[in-house]
């Protein structure tokens, strides 16, 4: 049997094993008429653009501020008096001095009505963060075919001032033309969260008036309600709640730890004045795919997903939206290939423009396609695991998942030992640490399981620094190993009833260290 077709009944998995499962009824995600224009539709264009030693002068004092260029397509339009500004932010910002800055560009801010193809304000994304240049193609077109609002992406080679920069990803920006493609009303507040923002810090305002904050205020106010009753309520009343989880799932499968849910950065948010609820926008996805261990159920840290998702019902409803964006969007689709065949015409259509640049598509096709197939068969994984878990005697293996550091670098790491990955802990200033695993089970009984080494671990004199031991977050009064001892089997049991567990792996002690086998550790449904 195809394991694949056991994940949907995962989605009552909070349910009491003895109850009878109810029937589900999986929810279809809203179809989005994205279909793609000419550009979009794999066109690659050769820009030249063109800023006076002024303006270069002008964007190297004030990279965020725009100046004026041409804008020409090789065989094609020249678009006078469009606007330019710098783009990026830690890890992607080039000035303009260097070799490949990144550009924000509008076409219509002083000449007005002009266009490019369509777009009056795009993106060229130096990709200093992808050295594949299709992550964001690829990521973006996933999350559209799950009804989740991002933007269209190809490439474009580009030449600043007659010198070749070469090739860039051209993204539509957020503006009027992109949300038409999502909301039937276009005319709502667009919100920019900035650099590492929440909702509530001094984001920026897109389009709308920035004086008119109701809404805003409403949906800030309603993460912070107290009653846990009245906050649900009143999120759902501010929030389409089904669209956000589907922006959440589309997070956790892509590793988008640099979006809105986990690091409160690269996103965007709408409110829609047909149905007076925020939607969430992805954004800057550029370093997706980045670890196969990210758990698929791992814990937000923002405000809207911790307002919500205290509550079991709601973390029940966001599975079901998970799962049936996994189950349309990615376990039956070939992502992979499609990613080979964007490589492809991106090759293809390069060629007669620069040759070399074309030929390296070939691998990075081939790069981004197997880092989408690790990540993909590894979300697989996870789901199996959840299913088995459903069952007495289930079992998963815990040491493919990404656990949390809880430690000061230099007491806490990954190392081998023995031969053996391990998670390493020692007794430094601060007397140690612990990997933490936000790990979704729901309600039974449980035994964690592992093998772990001690090197002269010396407890000490208050009951958190007893040594070595395995636990869940807020426990106490858990047996610890204290000593030198080689390799042995060590387990905590322990029950589910409501909240989901923390699962710890922690040394705490005046000396010594510590090493947790990675491959060994398991966890087991044994009531």
């Amino acid at each position: 049997m195809d394991k694949s077709r056991l994940l949907i009944p995962f989605l009552c998995a909070a349910a009491a094993v003895a109850q009878p499962l109810p029937p589900l009824i999986v929810p279809k995600p809203p179809v989005v008429n994205v279909a793609p224009d000419a550009l979009f539709g794999g066109v690659v264009p050769k820009l030249e653009l063109t800023i006076s030693q002024e303006n270069i002068d002008k964007l190297a004092k004030n990279p965020r501020d725009y100046v004026t260029l041409t804008i020409k397509e090789a065989g094609g339009v020249t678009l006078e008096k469009c606007s330019v500004k710098l783009k990026g932010s830690a890890g992607s910002f080039r000035q303009i001095t260097e070799d490949r800055p990144g550009f924000s560009l509008r076409t219509a801010k002083s000449k007005k009505s002009q266009e490019f193809r369509g777009l009056s304000k795009f993106q060229l994304n130096n990709c200093a963060q992808d050295g594949t240049m299709l992550l964001e193609m690829v990521a973006g077109e996933m999350a559209r075919r799950a009804g989740v609002p991002a933007s269209r992406c190809t490439h474009a080679f580009v030449v600043l001032n007659g010198k070749p920069l070469g090739t860039y990803v051209l993204k539509e920006g957020f503006n009027t033309e992109f949300l038409s493609y999502f909301f039937k009303d276009t005319k709502g507040h667009l919100y920019d969260g900035g650099f590492v923002n929440e909702i509530d810090g001094p984001i920026e305002v897109d389009q709308g008036d920035p004086d008119e904050k109701v809404r805003l205020t409403e949906l800030i106010g309603a993460t912070k309600e107290p009653s846990p009753a009245l906050r649900l309520r009143r999120m759902e009343r501010i929030l389409d709640v089904d669209a956000y989880f589907r922006h959440l799932a589309l997070e956790q499968i892509l590793c988008h730890w640099d979006g809105y849910s986990f690091n409160r950065n690269n996103y965007r948010f709408y409110e829609d004045p047909a149905s007076g609820k925020f939607h969430f926008i992805l954004h800057g996805m550029d370093q997706v795919f980045g670890d196969d261990r990210w758990y698929v159920f791992r814990q937000p840290g923002a405000l809207v997903p911790n307002a919500l998702l205290g509550d079991r019902a709601m973390r029940e409803r966001y599975r079901t939206q998970f799962f049936a964006v996994y189950e349309r969007n990615f376990r039956t689709v070939d992502w992979p290939k499609r990613i080979l065949e964007l490589a492809a015409n991106t090759k293809a259509r390069l060629t007669p423009i620069d040759a070399e640049e074309a030929k390296r598509f070939e691998q990075r096709g081939r790069d981004a396609a197997e880092r989408v197939k690790q990540r993909l068969a590894a979300v697989r994984t996870q789901l199996e695991d959840a299913t088995q878990l459903r069952s007495l005697g289930g079992r998963a293996n815990l040491g493919k998942y990404a656990w949390e550091r809880n430690a000061d670098e230099k007491e806490a790491d990954e190392q081998d030992m023995d031969g053996r990955g391990c998670f390493h802990v020692k007794a430094g200033p601060k007397k140690g640490g612990d990997f933490r695993l936000p790990f979704a089970t729901g309600p039974g009984r449980y035994r964690l399981t592992g093998q772990v080494k001690t090197a002269g671990v010396v407890a000490g004199r208050e009951e958190r620094e007893r040594g070595l031991c395995f636990r869940l977050s807020g426990q106490t009064g858990v047996p610890a190993l204290t000593g030198t001892n080689g390799w042995r089997t060590v387990s905590v049991e322990f029950s589910v009833a409501e909240t989901d567990p923390v699962l710890v792996l922690e040394l705490r002690a005046e000396a010594g260290e510590a090493w947790f086998d990675r491959g060994s550790l398991t966890l087991t449904r044994i009531n």
